[in-house]
């Protein structure tokens, strides 16, 4: 059976992933173009099927995420000056199909074994799995990784070092809202070089972000004047019942 999302469902669900960050974004006179993807439930079939080829069972809440949405994008533009206008935020989540171990990521996984850092890094073997949740643009990949039972979402950077970024989905997925997909967020989170004209982005929206005395990594919050709250990861589950419930209105 697949999901029908009306409309009203449909905003109705992306507001609430959102935590109001479009709002927020619009608010800002510098920054226009907000815009989320719309995207389309995965159904059990097709989460079965990806856990099956992969040999792998999906987190709960990433699970839950694909059953509301196939994977995410959000982007927005800033604007320079009066003549010119760059896209320059992005809160991705890959598609249920690119959640693999794409051939770029193999080779940035062989390249950073071959590496020498002192910084952490993820305990692998041939037991774990890895899959790209987004390519990071020029940084990098994020990685989804399942070892020693256990899942957390890493940054792979293309000089071949590692940032933790958080142990679940869900808190990933909250920080990339909290950090309002500024390009490189993810290495400014895990203490690596940020690029110059990024860092100038941050300073100028954000600057709050760039100080981490205050912030602990399972529980990053933004700050009051944001106006943003943690994510629950019931939302997700919530929003399939939705999806499901109004599958069932549509087809009476």
């Amino acid at each position: 059976m697949s999901f029908c999302v009306d409309l009203v469902s449909e905003d109705s669900f992306y507001e609430n992933i959102t935590l109001g960050v479009t709002k927020l974004l619009e608010s800002d006179p510098r920054i226009c173009n907000v815009n989320v993807e719309r995207r389309s439930p995965c159904d059990r079939v097709a989460l079965s099927t990806w856990e099956q080829r992969h040999s792998a069972l999906l987190p709960e809440d990433l699970r839950n995420f694909y059953a509301s949405s196939d994977g995410f994008q959000l982007t927005w533009h800033y604007k320079y000056s009066a003549d010119e206008i760059l896209p320059v935020g992005s809160i991705r989540v890959n598609s249920l199909n690119e959640l693999c171990l794409s051939p770029a990521l193999k080779d940035l996984l062989d390249f950073s074994m071959t590496r020498q850092h002192t910084g952490p890094r993820p305990v692998l073997n041939t037991k774990s799995k890895v899959f790209e949740l987004d390519s990071c643009r020029t940084i990098g990949k994020i990685c989804l990784i399942h070892t020693g039972g256990m899942w957390s979402v890493w940054l792979a950077t293309r000089e071949g070092a590692w940032g933790w970024l958080a142990d679940s989905f869900t808190n990933y997925f909250r920080m990339a809202l909290v950090h309002l997909g500024l390009p490189g967020w993810q290495a400014a989170f895990a203490n690596l070089p940020l690029i110059p004209w990024a860092e100038q982005l941050f300073l100028l929206l954000a600057p709050h972000l760039l100080d981490k005395s205050d912030i602990e990594p399972n529980l990053i919050t933004a700050t009051s004047e944001a106006g943003l709250n943690h994510i629950d990861p019931n939302i997700f589950k919530t929003s399939v019942r939705h999806h499901k419930n109004t599958t069932r209105q549509t087809n009476q």
